[in-house]
């Protein structure tokens, strides 16, 4: 087996492009990152518009284009959020009027519903063993490149059916269906993971890049892991609810990326600037 790529993994964007991926390219160049994989949701921030929208999605577009064409391996994954703009159906946030910019944007960058970083699962929320018993077949056994496999080809068939499988909310976001890979709750992920799985997910926000070791049936810790990656998003205040954390992947070792081994701005006193500069004038 070949060398597994350094790789940076780097948790929810909602409309915030533009200075994330600055931070981004601080990581690449100072851990010489060979390898970028978004965990989804590049849209639909609080207060954001169509402008805003825009700016964000042509900042996300120009970027990956770029850094793909210099040899850097970028990967993103679908978020419930961007899932919205492909079924064309409103959501939290959703700006309706892009409905066709949005799904065009996601074709054309090959957003996936999943990927793998060396052992590990990415999907947008995490993948449940409820749900997979009901809407996998896991007969081929519950390796990584088999889930996303199946994953994927939902997503590649493209059907509003095979779609809304993925899209499938539970009681901890405020459905009624079985807690789906786009968006299964934190809670739900932690109470009932696809076992014997590492997977790596954005979605809920955490203080931190958050590792969880999976209990088994009798209570004992095993070494699968559940890693939490949503470090970025904001409360409706627009105040940073973590500390815009990313993760690193190298090997066997996973931890977290802080603004202070990059060098950057802290993350709140970034926040504030581009809530200034992006958000605040263009308020009615």
């Amino acid at each position: 087996m070949g060398r597994e790529m350094k790789t940076l993994v780097v948790g929810d964007m909602h409309c915030k492009e533009e200075f994330i991926l600055t931070r981004v390219d601080a990581a690449v160049e100072r851990l010489g990152c060979e390898r970028v994989v978004f965990c989804g949701d590049y849209v639909d921030e609080w207060h954001s518009s169509i402008l805003t929208m825009r700016d964000a999605t042509d900042a996300l577009r120009s970027w990956v284009l770029a850094r793909r064409a210099d040899g850097l391996m970028v990967d993103l994954v679908m978020g419930n959020h961007d899932m919205q703009y492909r079924l064309h159906e409103a959501g939290p946030g959703t700006h309706t009027a892009l409905f066709s910019e949005v799904a065009h944007l996601l074709d054309e960058l090959g957003v996936r519903a999943a990927v793998t970083v060396g052992s590990s699962l990415v999907t947008h929320a995490g993948v449940t063993r409820a749900w997979a018993n009901d809407c996998l077949d896991l007969t081929e056994g519950t390796d990584v490149a088999t889930i996303a496999r199946q994953l994927n080809a939902l997503l590649d068939h493209g059907q509003k059916v095979s779609l809304r499988m993925l899209a499938m909310a539970g009681e901890g976001r405020g459905g009624w269906e079985l807690p789906g890979p786009l968006w299964a709750d934190q809670s739900e992920l932690s109470q009932d993971p696809l076992p014997g799985l590492d997977q790596i997910v954005g979605h809920t926000p955490v203080e931190s890049v958050d590792l969880w070791n999976i209990p088994a049936d009798d209570g004992v810790h095993t070494t699968a892991r559940l890693i939490f990656c949503d470090t970025m998003s904001l409360r409706g205040d627009l105040s940073p609810i973590g500390d815009g954390s990313m993760l690193l992947v190298d090997g066997k070792t996973i931890r977290a990326v802080t603004d202070d081994e990059l060098g950057m701005q802290p993350w709140q006193s970034a926040v504030w600037d581009w809530m200034t500069t992006s958000v605040l004038p263009f308020l009615g």
